[in-house]
């Protein structure tokens, strides 16, 4: 995250007071690491960087967020209550998604499109907490072609709609959303020292459900990809779902491209074996 945040600043001239960094799920925070780091540089640029969180421990030095009424999330489920975003976050022009690559006990996994648990509001079902979403998108008990939540929150207008660049942390990866970080088999028994970039959803979600599934040391569910099923075919999913969480009447167009390489070896998708469409995975080593 530092230096992601100096990059913006340094390089590409981000006035600090325009850069936002939230998870405003409750009982989480941006922790103390990345919050230091950050204010360590005496820079005024880097002294206005807002941290956007519901809970801060008592750390201070944090923002509470607004809940914006006037812009909600329509679920495309019979049943699902009606979210809503921070105002700081409807009145940003531009998001980077930076997620985590983890497995998931729940929902399989947690990358790109998980991550927006961490943005929603139920006024009347918790608050600041994704919880109403979790029966919606657990891969254990969903089948494929089912509908799944995720698609209408990487479709909504003030998430994905406003998202530039899409970043997986894959340097030190945990076994699962609660575990500790290990080391990958699949890697040569090394740290997965990785960090994926698109600006594509569902296909930087393919490659990092592709990277988990080929790790012998952990046991992803075998329905996590049905999301990126859905995405890529928003339009028409397998579900028959009409994704429209921007209430316009009208279906989602796809969110993207969803396809698994082609063995985890070469780590090779469409276009890295000479087709015009699909995925193209370029994999530069430092």
């Amino acid at each position: 995250m530092l230096a992601l945040v100096t990059q913006l600043i340094t390089n590409a001239g981000v006035p600090g007071a325009d850069i936002t960094i939230y998870e405003v799920a409750g009982g989480r925070n941006i922790g103390q690491p990345i919050f230091t780091k950050i204010r360590a540089n005496s820079k005024p640029d880097f002294q206005a960087v807002t941290f956007l969180v519901n809970t801060d421990y008592g750390f201070g030095g944090r923002t509470a967020p607004r809940v914006d009424t006037s812009n909600p999330i329509r679920f495309s489920k019979a049943g699902v209550p009606t979210a809503y975003l921070a105002q700081q976050v409807t009145a940003a022009k531009y998001i980077i998604n930076v997620s985590l690559l983890r497995a998931h006990g729940g929902a399989g996994v947690t990358l790109a499109a998980k991550n927006h648990f961490g943005s929603i509001h139920f006024p009347d079902d918790g608050g600041w907490t994704p919880a109403p979403l979790h029966e919606y998108v657990t891969a254990r008990t969903n089948p494929m072609g089912s509908y799944n939540a995720l698609v209408d929150l990487t479709g909504f207008r003030h998430l994905g709609g406003k998202t530039v660049l899409y970043v997986i942390d894959g340097l030190y990866t945990a076994e699962n959303n609660e575990g500790t970080v290990f080391r990958y088999e699949s890697f040569g028994d090394d740290w997965a020292s990785s960090v994926l970039m698109s600006q594509d959803p569902v296909a930087i979600d393919s490659v990092g459900l592709d990277i988990m599934k080929a790790e012998p040391r952990l046991s992803i569910q075998a329905n996590s990809d049905n999301y990126l099923h859905e995405g890529a075919h928003a339009a028409k999913p397998p579900s028959g779902t009409v994704y429209d969480p921007n209430g316009t009447g009208k279906p989602l167009a796809s969110l993207g491209v969803h396809e698994h390489w082609n063995n985890a070896k070469d780590r090779k998708y469409s276009r890295n074996l000479g087709r015009k469409e699909g995925i193209e995975l370029i994999a530069e080593l430092a």
